[in-house]
């Protein structure tokens, strides 16, 4: 099958690799829609941890085409997202933290830019008839957010900011709503990805590069005293001190977004604790996924996929990605 193989940067080979084998309790998935993660960009700029040669991505949907031993002949033909990591069900961090965090099952199961991949059957969770498969895609990111804000205690008729309207931040805009925020702000300099956020439930939009966030605050929040819940979807850490600054008395901000390795917290600790701030870091899928893709059914995801790329275009996509020419780009591995 064709693979496109990452050498570091943004160096990339389109590869002839070995087909993927069922093993037993594996399936193996044609693969429709892979996206193009904000990890994925960080990854080529040396942000995010990950060692070349590699095939990345962790994005997918597809359907199922073989089966390993023990795994029923039935699932041939359905239509799956597939979760880039298997779990045990038993060791201490599935117990007790999350089944993404697994200390036995492997790790995870990247190498979703290539036109087939095998993986643990349980990690293949069938669609609902009424979700597209090239939406589905989509599974993976919405799940960061869906388990990240509920981490949070949302207050009765609580105002809420997400910076980034990426697609990280408009899901964590659409779950911050539908679990109890009354009033939301997403703040985005974008013009396409801030208007898209209205669809995903934003109440006012905030252009930095327009009007200051202080005055924001100052007109919609109780005696300006800042947001009952905030969230940073970019993944720069004095973005994390803006929402940190811009949070009430005893309000909580939520990390998103992915700072790299090392930063650090450009924030005035002092202040931070004397208002006594609750900071939650939120990183991967926790344990949610499998109910995601019923939660993808009751959002409007229209035109949220800017551009789709055949598998050899991968650098171009994930250049018009960091560059924020749009706010959602797919690979379509078998087109």
């Amino acid at each position: 099958m064709k693979a496109m193989t990452w050498h570091g940067g943004a160096n990339f080979t389109l590869d002839e690799v070995p087909d993927p084998e069922p093993t037993p309790g594996y399936v193996v998935v044609k693969i429709d829609t892979t996206g193009i993660c904000g990890t994925d960009v960080h990854i080529t700029q040396g942000l995010f941890p990950s060692e070349p040669p590699n095939i990345l991505g962790h994005e997918g949907s597809g359907t199922i085409v073989a089966v390993g031993e023990g795994v029923s002949s039935e699932r041939i033909g359905q239509r799956v997202v597939m979760n880039h990591s298997s779990h045990c069900f038993e060791c201490w961090n599935c117990r007790n933290w999350n089944v993404s965090r697994c200390l036995v099952a492997p790790a995870s199961t990247n190498g979703l830019y290539a036109e087939y991949v095998a993986l643990d059957s349980r990690a293949a969770v069938e669609l609902p008839e009424d979700l597209d498969i090239e939406v589905a895609a989509m599974t993976e990111p919405a799940a960061c957010c869906l388990s990240g804000v509920e981490m949070l205690d949302i207050p009765y008729r609580a105002t809420g900011l997400v910076i980034g309207a990426g697609i990280m931040g408009l899901f964590t805009a659409a779950f911050m709503k539908s679990h109890g925020v009354e009033t939301l702000v997403v703040s985005e300099p974008v013009k396409v990805r801030r208007e898209m956020a209205k669809q995903f439930g934003a109440d006012i939009l905030h252009d930095p590069n327009d009007v200051p966030l202080s005055e924001v605050i100052a007109d919609i929040t109780d005696h300006g005293q800042g947001f009952h819940v905030t969230a940073e979807a970019v993944g720069k850490p004095e973005l994390v001190a803006t929402c940190i600054n811009s949070t009430k008395p005893r309000g909580q901000t939520l990390m998103i977004g992915v700072c790299p390795e090392g930063s650090p917290l450009p924030v005035d600790l002092y202040d931070m604790h004397f208002r006594e701030i609750k900071l939650v870091g939120a990183f991967g899928r926790g344990n949610v996924f499998h109910r995601v893709p019923k939660e993808l059914t009751k959002l409007n995801l229209q035109n949220v996929i800017s551009g789709r790329y055949p598998l050899a275009d991968l650098p171009d996509a994930i250049t018009a990605s960091a560059e924020g020419l749009g706010v959602k780009f797919a690979i379509k591995p078998n087109d």
